[in-house]
């Protein structure tokens, strides 16, 4: 099966030299050195320095935030590359598939809200710093714990760092959790193969004969109970 990011590659290589396409975004095209498809706007996109480049995406955000869908799925386009990224980085989201839906519908999300009052420039690196912040705040509390770096902790290096670190906090809080009852040993080893080793849930249910929901309910059950327990733990 064809991953998202596949598939949006796909639709792309089929709207990206339509003319009615080319058509409905005019002055995004007009913006782009007077591209005649959005293909060409792509390109330019691609090649243009900052301030050219910013000065089309900010018309498709402009009419993106107006409705205008198409205009979204070509920004969204344009930013695959970040958005691949984010989908890399953000492993705790689960598997390769569950972190780019994720991280397309973030981006997508972030587009169409876009502040325009408020942040009328640097479009891109705006709608990706928004949308890691919604990645953020969808990952499972325990695993956020898990990987907070302090702040003496050191940028890039200490990033890096944040995913071992995490996996071997994971792996302690799932054993304590299976040694005092709060989640049963499959499902804490759900969570396990596929947070910290990134097994797709679809294979993890096939190895149970169990419908991919049916895992990936458990997991989210598992989780809940590990989260409601480290809040009381803290309250306490």
């Amino acid at each position: 099966m064809a991953t998202v990011f596949e598939q949006l590659d796909r639709e792309w290589s089929r709207i990206s030299h339509s003319r009615p396409a080319a058509r409905q975004l005019r002055a995004v095209c007009d913006a782009a050195g007077g591209a005649r498809n959005l293909a060409e706007v792509e390109r330019f996109v691609r090649a243009a320095g900052a301030v050219e480049a910013d000065r089309v995406l900010l018309a498709l955000v402009t009419a993106a935030v107006d409705g205008c869908n198409l205009a979204a799925r070509v920004l969204l386009q344009l930013l695959l590359p970040g958005t691949r990224s984010l989908a890399r980085r953000w492993w705790a989201l689960g598997d390769t598939d569950e972190r780019a839906a994720a991280a397309v519908m973030a981006v997508y999300h972030r587009i169409k809200h876009y502040p325009l009052a408020a942040r009328p420039g640097r479009v891109a690196a705006n709608i990706l710093m928004d949308a890691a912040g919604e990645l953020r705040r969808a990952v499972p509390r325990l695993i956020l714990v898990a990987t907070d770096v302090g702040a003496d902790g050191g940028g890039r290096a200490a990033e890096a760092a944040a995913p071992a670190h995490a996996a071997d906090e994971l792996a302690e809080i799932l054993r304590d959790a299976v040694a005092a009852g709060i989640v049963a040993a499959d499902d804490a080893d759900i969570i396990a193969r596929s947070r910290i080793g990134g097994a797709r849930v679809a294979d993890l249910a096939a190895g149970r004969g169990l419908r991919p929901r049916t895992v990936w309910d458990r997991r989210q059950r598992a989780e809940r109970a590990l989260m409601h327990n480290r809040l009381s733990l803290t309250a306490s």
